[in-house]
């Protein structure tokens, strides 16, 4: 039997498939979020399935097999207020999630403990060691919230370098923002977002080069670094406060940000001063992965 498991982003979807011991093959689609979307658009079922088809071509499948099972974290999926898409031309047994519970089942498989994801957006999520319910904190939206994420920290940047520009100031930020985009000046890079020609993923990547600059020095890209790792350790902060009290709480992380080392190290001691006897772990494995370990778990619907 095979099984997949999805993490629908904000910037891409990947699905992993396999069977219940071995991974076969990898894919990645479009973004799976729904922003902008209308309710009946079909952008995350398509990206789900744009994922699988390429993870079944890299493992060497027919395009058309049948999967036993899929399990699907998507960002700002809810149960009761989103609508789940449906996958049941590619398996009859299919369960959609919010896509921090797959990111904690990667990051910590079994083990109760905070996991923090950061790539476009941001979220948390957290359980305690009597196995109750999960608690969650952040994931609002770009619009409402997502501190500390990808597209926050460009956002950020960008703001601080048009700050300066009106003060007549310098801006290293401002000056790789330009060659970043290929853009003549800050003023079109606002036409080009306001205009959509410049979507929120291509903005959010620019998170990238702004670490960079952290890394080489510039203190605007450090202090905005910084302001992103105080953000995310908030969130750390807000879901122990709601769980059971411990002598130690295991937390973790994943996410694009996360790949940057500097970034890492800034987050983990903002941690560490914000939940004291926290013990830091490095993730399991991904959040497309964690997604297959659900469902390899899921029960034989025709038993």
């Amino acid at each position: 039997m095979l099984y997949a498991g999805v993490d629908g982003g904000q910037s891409s979807t990947v699905a992993v498939i396999g069977d219940a011991t071995h991974i076969g093959g990898r894919g990645v689609g479009p973004p799976a979020d729904l922003v902008g979307e209308e309710r009946d658009s079909t952008r995350q079922r398509d990206a789900i399935e744009s994922a699988i088809r390429h993870a079944l071509a890299a493992a060497q499948l027919p395009r058309d097999t049948r999967l036993f099972a899929i399990v699907a974290g998507i960002t700002g999926f809810d149960p009761g207020v989103s609508v789940a898409p449906d996958l049941s031309a590619i398996s009859d047994n299919a369960i959609v999630l919010h896509d921090t519970t797959i990111a904690h089942a990667g990051a910590l498989g079994d083990e109760p403990g905070i996991v923090v994801i950061a790539g476009t957006g941001s979220v948390a999520l957290g359980n305690d060691e009597t196995g109750g319910a999960y608690i969650r904190a952040g994931g609002w939206g770009y619009f409402f919230g997502d501190e500390g994420s990808a597209l926050w920290i460009a956002r950020r940047a960008l703001r601080q370098a048009m700050l300066r520009e009106d003060r007549g100031e310098p801006s290293q930020l401002g000056a790789r923002a330009n060659a970043f985009f290929g853009a003549l000046s800050l003023r079109q890079l606002q036409h080009a977002f306001a205009h959509g020609d410049l979507t929120r993923p291509a903005l959010a990547s620019f998170a990238s080069a702004t670490l960079a600059l952290a890394r080489a020095g510039d203190a605007d890209a450090a202090a905005i670094r910084d302001a992103a790792a105080v953000a995310l350790a908030a969130l750390t902060e807000t879901i122990d406060g709601r769980l059971l009290k411990t002598a130690k709480r295991r937390v973790s992380y994943t996410g694009g940000l996360f790949g940057d080392a500097e970034f890492t190290a800034a987050f983990e001691a903002h941690v560490r001063t914000a939940v004291p006897g926290a013990v830091i772990v490095a993730p399991q494995t991904d959040a497309a992965t964690g997604a297959l370990a659900l469902a390899r778990a899921l029960p034989d619907p025709s038993l």
